[in-house]
Parts: structure tokens; sequence; C-alpha cells
């Protein structure tokens, strides 16, 4: 008789278009409510990020982007479930050693009303759900924790037939308005313990739209000594904007200014990799760095699709017992003989950028098994025309909401 393993599948997905969403808060409420939150949450998050964003690039090269702060939720979840060796693996990846995990459930809490409150011009609206299986109830206390610090909707299905991805699917859709439709495309088994999902759904246009009769068609200079012309968007205007021997990088907001896309351009003596490298030891592009000075920027149109297993990035970064079937310890989520493990880590990320805003999404799965002021200055010309790092970022509570390199705006995948 083969010995059945449950399953614990963890999905996370952030979306983004543009558009204007309607909210509560002005820019100066939401600001006074950020101020009032710990900063350890989104720093950590960020880091995550970061060293995710390296490992990563490390084996593939190419467009890439991840979600730091849907990645960070997604693990915090799991977290919660964890105990023994396997929390402090985790404790240790997410900044928040398993003492402190009360801690990070309320700094969770505390952000996600100012997150989903975006304020004026941005609609940002966040979700989070646990799928259980009457086969195999899960704790309550572990049901209490998501439903009171992450707002979690408690469902209970049948994971092992066909209807359970209709119904996921179904709530992915809904939470990410109907731009995320197939999350899931076979039920996850009968050994399947949880499914945990994290929905975050982002609108946002530029605070100034970029005028579509600037857009022209220029060369963008790929890293081969080749070159390739794209849809070459322009605006001129006041950015808050760095500049640096090896680098350069400029703020383009959002709605009120609370959200922006940084744009990071390595210089034509330095590249991509020298840049990626010094982000992640950290300090560039530092706030000092930034004047709001007048010029032009010219920043290509493009669209980006990425999706890869992280199991392999997060191990690398010291995760190891999560990930093994004899050792795994998710004790806290189900209460069964069997070690519970996770399997896998899906993430996977649509970024489109165009004259109007931004649309992006990400989707993350994680599946778990039981088993075992204006310058003075000349105006500055910043033309995006060779790979580059870009972040979108909320500027109030800190949080990376994306993070990616685009090596070539023409490759959508």
């Amino acid at each position: 008789m083969v010995k059945r393993i449950p399953v614990l599948l963890l999905a996370i997905l952030l979306l983004s278009g543009c558009s204007q969403g309607g909210t509560v808060m002005s820019y100066s409420e939401r600001q006074a409510a950020a101020s009032k939150l710990d900063l350890r949450l989104a720093q950590q998050s960020n880091l995550l990020g970061l060293k995710l964003f390296s490992q990563l690039r490390d084996k593939s090269g190419g467009n890439l982007t991840i979600s730091p702060y849907s990645i960070a939720t997604a693990l915090a979840l799991a977290y919660n479930g964890s105990a023994g060796e396997t929390a402090e693996e985790l404790g240790q990846l997410l900044g928040y050693a398993p003492g402190e995990l009360q801690k990070l459930n309320a700094s969770h809490q505390a952000l996600l009303p100012v997150m989903q409150d975006a304020g004026p011009g941005i609609e940002l609206k966040l979700a989070n759900s646990v799928w259980g299986t009457s086969r195999l109830p899960l704790r309550e206390d572990y049901l209490k924790t998501g439903k009171a610090y992450y707002k979690a909707e408690i469902r209970t299905t049948d994971l092992a037939a066909p209807r359970s991805v209709t119904e996921i699917n179904g709530w992915v859709s809904k939470h990410t308005e109907h731009t995320i439709k197939e999350m899931l495309d076979q039920p996850p088994g009968p050994d399947a313990v949880a499914v945990l999902v994290n929905a975050l759904y982002f609108k946002g246009g530029w605070k100034d739209a970029f005028p579509e009769e600037n857009t022209r068609q220029a060369e963008f200079h790929l890293p081969a000594d080749e070159t390739v012309q794209v849809p070459m968007m322009s605006r001129t205007g006041y950015f808050p904007y760095a500049a640096h021997e090896d680098w350069e990088a400029i703020r383009i907001p959002y709605g009120d200014e609370q959200m922006d896309m940084l744009v990071i351009l390595p210089s034509e003596r330095s590249s991509l990799e020298d840049l990626e490298t010094r982000l992640a030891e950290g300090g560039i592009p530092a706030e000092e760095d930034f004047e709001n000075r007048q010029g032009t920027v010219g920043l290509p149109r493009f669209t980006a699709n990425y999706g890869t297993d992280l199991k392999d990035a997060v191990q690398a970064l010291g995760v190891k017992q999560a990930f093994d079937p004899a050792k795994g310890d998710f004790s806290k989520l189900a209460d069964t003989p069997d070690p519970i493990y996770i399997s896998r880590i899906i993430h996977k990320t649509y970024v489109d950028v165009n004259e109007k805003g931004t649309e992006a999404s990400a989707s993350t799965l994680v599946e778990m098994l039981a088993g075992a002021a204006p310058s003075v200055k000349l105006p500055f010309q910043m033309t995006v025309d060779r790979p580059f790092l870009f972040v979108i970022e909320d500027r109030q509570t800190g949080v990376w909401l994306f993070l990616g390199a685009i090596e070539n705006p023409l490759l959508t995948h």
C-alpha cells in the first residue's frame, strides 16, 4: 500500500494596473498612519527580496521580476505553522526569530489597512485565505492567527476533487479583478493538508502620464553588444533624481507620489551585474543622493513575464529542514504523525509598463508535503537605453511590491 503524503500549497498573487481607485485616506493622513508602523517589516521584506533576486540572477540572465512583499507574506503564513528547527530557519530568513513571531504578526496586522488604503490615485487590495480539508482539520490556533493578523478567509473543500480547482481559482480571480484566472490547473491531491493564498491587486497611473505622442522607436543596447528598436516613452518634468559615476536613478511617481517606480540605470562604464552586486550590498541609491530636479526621462515601454520555483534559492539562503521530508516540522499547522515539509515555492510575475502607468501581477505558490525643492542645476537627460533595474515601491510604508531587471524590453518571457 502506498503511503499518502499530505500536501500544503501556499499561493500569493499580486497585480497592478492603471486606473483611479476609490480611497479614504488623503496623502497626509496615510503618511501619518505609515509613520506609526514598525519599519522593520518592510526592511526585512525588501532584504529578503534582494537576497532571492541575487540568487535567481546568478542562475539565469534575461528579464526577471519578483515580488518581495508577496513572497515575504506567503512565508510568514507558513512560518506560523512551523516549529522547532524549521521555525528557526524560517525566522532567520524572514528576520524575526521564533520568539518574535508575535511581533511579526502584529506588524503585518498594522501594515495591512495602510496598504489597502493606498491614497489618492491608487487602488491597492490585499487578501489572504486558508483552504483546508475536512479529512485533516487545521489547528484552531493557526486559523485564529490567520484570521486575526492576516484577515485570512477560512475555507474548507475537498482538495482532491476537481471542484477545488474551480473554487480556489475563482477566489483568486475575484481578488485580482479577474486578471489571474488560473492559479491551479489540477487539484492539490488526496494528500493535501491545506492551500494558503495571499492576493494583492494594485492599480495606479503615473502622477503625470507620458504623452503618447512623445513615444518614438529608439535603440536599446543589449548585453551582447547588439541593439534592438524599442518604443521609448519620454516626459519632461521635475523628478527625484540621483547621479553617480557608475549609475543614475530616478523615481517616477504614481498617484500623489505615495508610490513610485524607482529606475536604476548603470553607466556605460558599468554593467547591470555590477549594479546588482552593489544593490545587494545596500546603500545605493541612498535617500540623500536624490534631488528634485528638472529633466527629461526616456523609459522603454515593456512587458515582462517571469516564473520560477524559489525552492533552490530559499534553500541557498539557509532554509534546509523546511524542505526535508524527514525533518520538516509544520506541526503547528495540522496534527499529523508525518512531518510536513515544503516541496515547491512557485512564483510568477507579470509587469506591463506603458504611457499611462504600470500593470503588474505576481503569483507565488508554496507547495508543502507532510511525510517526513527645484534644483538650480542644469536639466538632466536620462534615457534608459540599456539593461536596468526597477523597483515598484510604497514610499510611505517602505514596502517594495516588485523588484526587477530588464535586459531586453522586447522579450515578454
